[in-house]
């Protein structure tokens, strides 16, 4: 109501209560990204000591079994330096893959730090025992190949053709992203990975064909011409399954750049050194060049792949460099615009097993 005054009247202004604010909870960062959550579910059901580490070095998720690994209690945020403080480890930059042995409460442990990519960032930090494992654990990493691996592996090319057909709809690259590092967290874990088998050594051409067959589909997808190309050799390769998973690298990272239509040749030459064999593989694509300064960092293994950058750069081809320097030889790339860019592989004479008489 107003009130009369001179004549005229004067209006009142209602009192208005201020409005209730809502109450601030606590939001679990570890759902904020998918690929941290997709993470933190896998180690839940692993049931293994675990955590997830943000860039700035907090933790964001921890396993019950970490908790009691490290005596953790209460919800209180908590750092890499408490980790470290516990365990007696100096954990570094967390963009760089580390593994070390560790005792803690009389249990021999091994320590692994796996880097994350793609949308997240930061690592995930596994303990996991040093001994062999106990039946029951046999049974369960059988059953993790079986039934995990090949499907995790089916999407994830599924999705990287989907992000290449899709205008690169960063949300599939990002969850292909996400199962690599899945896939490369579960082949560190003891006894997942597949041991060689005790069978006779193929050529290296029947690697080759191999590598091809693996990503058959995939290229047909993308709708790119996949060839082998080589001799008639019978030169054999003693660690011919290291051999194949370094090929499949190269090949994987050329079919994620070269674009639909396009071309990927992978072959090997044999050639001689001081009279002895000498293998030298090759991945050839016609997709973008690698830029002259990166053509020896993406080999690193602190290089972080970007898949949504617009210069050309590789994943996990530190891992093909490695097998290379173990195996005496060497890997490198020569690229030219307009042209082909060419991964090389070579194998020096002293890998290879002493050839039939």
């Amino acid at each position: 109501m107003g009130r009369v005054s001179g004549g005229a009247v004067t209006a009142t202004a209602p009192h208005l209560e201020s409005f209730p604010e809502a109450a601030v909870l606590p939001f679990p960062v570890e759902s904020a990204s998918p690929a941290i959550t997709s993470i933190a579910n896998l180690m839940v059901a692993g049931a293994v000591p675990a955590m997830v580490v943000g860039p700035d070095r907090l933790l964001k998720f921890m396993t019950e079994e970490a908790r009691l690994l490290l005596d953790i209690t209460g919800t209180d945020p908590l750092a890499i330096r408490d980790v470290e403080t516990r365990t007696g480890l100096r954990i570094g930059e967390l963009s760089v893959p580390a593994t070390a042995a560790l005792r803690l409460h009389d249990r021999n442990l091994m320590f692994t730090l796996v880097p994350l990519s793609g949308g997240a960032s930061g690592a995930v930090l596994v303990f996991r025992e040093a001994e062999r494992l106990n039946d029951s654990q046999v049974s369960f990493v059988s059953f993790l190949k079986e039934t995990i691996f090949s499907p995790l592996k089916s999407m994830r090319e599924a999705m990287l053709a989907a992000s290449s057909s899709r205008d690169r709809n960063p949300l599939w690259i990002d969850s292909a992203a996400t199962i690599e590092q899945i896939l490369c967290s579960l082949e560190m874990a003891p006894q997942v990975k597949e041991p060689a088998p005790a069978a006779a050594i193929p050529p290296v051409v029947d690697v080759l064909r191999s590598v091809s067959a693996r990503f058959r589909s995939l290229a047909d997808l993308k709708t790119i011409g996949l060839q082998v190309d080589a001799p008639k050799l019978e030169e054999t390769f003693l660690q011919h399954v290291a051999l194949e998973d370094a090929l499949s690298i190269l090949v994987d990272n050329a079919i994620h750049y070269v674009p639909e239509g396009g071309q990927v040749v992978i072959g090997v030459r044999l050639m001689e050194h001081k009279g002895l064999p000498l293998l030298l593989f090759f991945v050839m694509d016609n997709g973008p060049m690698v830029p002259e300064e990166m053509r020896a960092r993406i080999f690193d293994p602190s290089f972080t792949w970007d898949p949504s950058a617009m210069e050309r750069g590789g994943r996990a081809l530190f891992r093909v460099r490695d097998f290379a320097i173990a195996n005496g030889g060497s890997v490198w790339v020569e690229s030219k615009s307009g042209k082909a860019c060419t991964f090389f592989l070579r194998i020096r004479p002293a890998a290879l097993p002493p050839r039939p008489s």
